[in-house]
């Protein structure tokens, strides 16, 4: 049977409002730069290699299939390719495995997949986004984006925050990390997106709202450590290219995995 994540009752409330006003300025923005609809078949087709390469997980997983994958990510991409080269393909396959379908609930493989790879400081929180990427791009359907720019509650920030209206005021924000939280996410974002009359391509629909609503919040940020991250970029929408794993430069030649010189 297939699993399923129930969506929890959000205990903060999200603006509607704002989830509107997203979708129609991400609309316009991207009307001249390439459609909603081609940055869509671009999450499609990532989904796709990841569905492609996590099918055969049990037998053929190798070094370069793994490289694959991490090239199509954001964070883990960088931080954690050298501790996944030394943790070996071997190991890893079965780590895998064991986070898509193993025994226990999704938060125990989740928890067992971070436990079971041995890292330190950056590349160990990276852990996380990397079993999320893995869950979701392997079943978009079933399992919400739930990487830590979707929201980190350590930090209290995310994507999540920014459909709080007045949250840059507010200190409190109990959400959690459980998968039941990132579902009652989703689902609101489905409620609010039907409003509209929009029920096509919703997962990946959501994703691209998701990284536009944090590529806000990264524009508003001063020079800062999270800039960094892109390389200072100031254009939203290569941002969100970053955010979801799309870049276009990737087509065109070289690696985005860094090598063990990675601080």
């Amino acid at each position: 049977m297939q699993e399923s994540v129930t969506p929890a009752k959000l205990p903060i409330d999200l603006d509607v409002g704002l989830l509107k006003k997203s979708f129609y300025e991400l609309e316009e923005a991207l009307e001249g730069q390439q459609g909603l609809s081609d940055l869509i078949a671009m999450l499609e087709e990532k989904g796709a290699v990841f569905q492609s390469i996590l099918s055969r997980i049990d037998k053929e997983l190798d070094a370069d299939g793994m490289r694959t994958l991490v090239e199509r990510m954001f964070t883990a991409r960088r931080k954690l390719w050298p501790t996944l080269e030394a943790y070996g393909a071997p190991a890893l396959r079965s780590a895998i495995a064991d986070l898509l379908s193993g025994h226990g609930d999704l938060p125990q493989r989740m928890q067992r997949f971070q436990e079971a790879i041995p890292a330190e400081g950056k590349a160990q929180r990276a852990l996380r986004d990397l079993a999320a990427e893995l869950l979701h791009f392997s079943n978009p359907e079933v399992y919400p984006l739930m990487t830590r720019w979707v929201w980190d509650q350590g930090t209290s920030s995310g994507a999540v925050r920014e459909f709080v209206r007045g949250g840059d005021y507010i200190t409190d924000f109990p959400l959690g990390e459980s998968p039941e939280m990132f579902e009652g996410v989703r689902e609101w974002m489905r409620q609010g997106l039907s409003e509209l009359g929009v029920y096509r391509d919703l997962p990946y629909l959501i994703d691209v709202l998701l990284a536009y609503q944090y590529s806000q919040y990264l524009r508003a940020m001063a020079e800062g450590f999270l800039r960094s991250d892109f390389g200072g970029q100031s254009d939203f929408i290569e941002q969100i290219h970053k955010l979801l794993g799309v870049e276009t430069q990737r087509r065109m030649g070289g690696s985005r995995i860094k090598g063990k010189d990675v601080h």
